[in-house]
């Protein structure tokens, strides 16, 4: 592995401090969606995620927008999960059920229910688990209806937590999923707002790897058909549109690795169950993950205005690890960005930069790097040689922007400029 440049030697933005050229070995590659995979589906959109690293090991259409149909179900359960999980619900509790439940959500539809009659009296457990195993529509009305006294009030609820996550693909008209103007979703923001399910609410999630559940004389089926394979699958819930299309968000454990996948626009059932079952399984089988660095390793320093020093030196904070496909050739670039120089005083531990990993130019990565040591607060003189750095740093900025402008290529950009990686500051 090598070092090019001195680290810390950007300012005015998210910049490059260096660039570290890793060797993944002669056995491994790092994962480059769609081009290196050699995989393909019959889905117009997918995503594969690597829940330990966070990384995305497939995607198509990632960003593309869909109807999200019966995987609005997901946000729901995601805010009735945190509701229990705060406190402010028991699993024990007891709900009334709503005419409009009835009406909109319960038999009389034809979609998914839990045969709930209006002013039934019905568990909090009871509905949580109609919601999740059999997708009910009269049970994710009753809950959004009895925690927020309205389901348009507990439809905001829904967007403010994606807002919240920053999953700005994700916007709801219902708890439901009917099909409603503006109502859209991406399968990217859908994988990751399943991801943090997974993570944030353990003592719930297992709800999702349940195949069926009794309620009174009737019994509720999972639609998920990675549950029926012998795949380690766990979760989540599957969707269908007006249109006949056919979406899945799926979760799957082998050998104590989880992977989390999104599909899209199928035209059959069926075809969606194959091409669920050939992603995962692909994903575990052509990919091994491989450690980068233990935690507190020192990768990098960035620059410090107004400290004792004029460097500190930056370290992960846990250890990192890349999943690669095995049985190829290539390398993994990693780069160091911060802000800078930073002003001290700057305490140990503190977050200050990140390390993003990239191939092919594409950041599949990214990892917050700390200050492995504490700087404080330089002299008078110190400070004052650091104000003068930084005031003849902006004094050829400044420059170099006007020449810019006179020769032409300003006229561009008159309001603003990339830094010199070309990423937004």
């Amino acid at each position: 592995m090598g070092m090019r440049g001195r680290l810390g030697a950007g300012m005015g933005g998210w910049l490059a401090a260096a660039a570290l050229f890793l060797d993944l070995s002669a056995s491994a590659q790092a994962p480059q969606p769609e081009r290196a995979s050699s995989f393909d589906t019959a889905a117009q959109q997918a995503v594969l995620y690597d829940f330990e690293t966070h990384t995305i090991l497939f995607e198509r259409n990632a960003d593309q927008p869909i109807n999200p149909a019966a995987l609005t179900k997901i946000m729901t359960a995601a805010v009735v999960f945190r509701e229990l999980k705060e406190g402010r619900l028991k699993l024990d509790q007891d709900m009334v059920a709503s005419t409009d439940a009835w009406r909109r959500g319960g038999a009389v539809t034809g979609g998914p229910n839990m045969l709930i009659t209006p002013n039934k009296v019905v568990k909090v457990g009871d509905l949580i688990t109609g919601l999740v195993v059999g997708s009910a529509n009269d049970a994710a009305i009753a809950l959004a209806e009895n925690i927020s006294g309205s389901e348009a009030r507990f439809v905001a609820a829904m967007n403010a937590y994606a807002l919240e996550l920053g999953l700005s693909g994700l916007s709801f008209r219902n708890a439901t999923g009917f099909a409603a103007e503006g109502q859209k979703g991406t399968l990217r923001d859908l994988v990751k707002l399943s991801a943090h399910l997974i993570e944030t609410y353990p003592e719930s999630y297992p709800l999702f790897a349940q195949r069926d559940m009794p309620y009174g004389r009737n019994r509720q089926v999972s639609r998920n058909p990675l549950l029926t394979m012998d795949i380690g699958a766990d979760g989540l819930m599957t969707g269908s549109t007006p249109e006949g299309t056919h979406h899945l968000i799926g979760s799957a454990v082998q050998g104590g690795r989880r992977l989390v996948l999104g599909i899209g626009s199928l035209e059959t059932v069926s075809e969606r169950a194959l091409e669920a079952r050939k992603l995962i399984e692909w994903g575990f089988r052509r990919f091994e993950i491989r450690s980068l660095f233990p935690a507190e390793t020192i990768v990098g320093e960035a620059s410090v205005y107004g400290g004792n020093r004029g460097f500190v030196p930056l370290k992960v904070q846990r250890d990192l690890r890349l999943p690669v496909l095995r049985a190829s050739q290539d390398a993994a670039s990693l780069r160091v960005a911060y802000l800078g120089p930073v002003r001290a005083p700057i305490a140990q531990g503190q977050q200050i930069a990140r390390l993003e990993i990239m191939v092919e130019g594409r950041v599949i990565q990214t990892v917050p790097l700390a200050a492995a040591e504490a700087v404080p607060v330089g002299t008078v003189l110190a400070r004052a040689q650091d104000a003068m750095l930084e005031l003849s740093r902006q004094g050829v900025v400044k420059g170099f922007r006007w020449v810019m402008d006179k020769v032409g290529f300003g006229s561009r950009t008159p309001d603003k400029q990339a830094p010199a990686n070309g990423q937004a500051g």
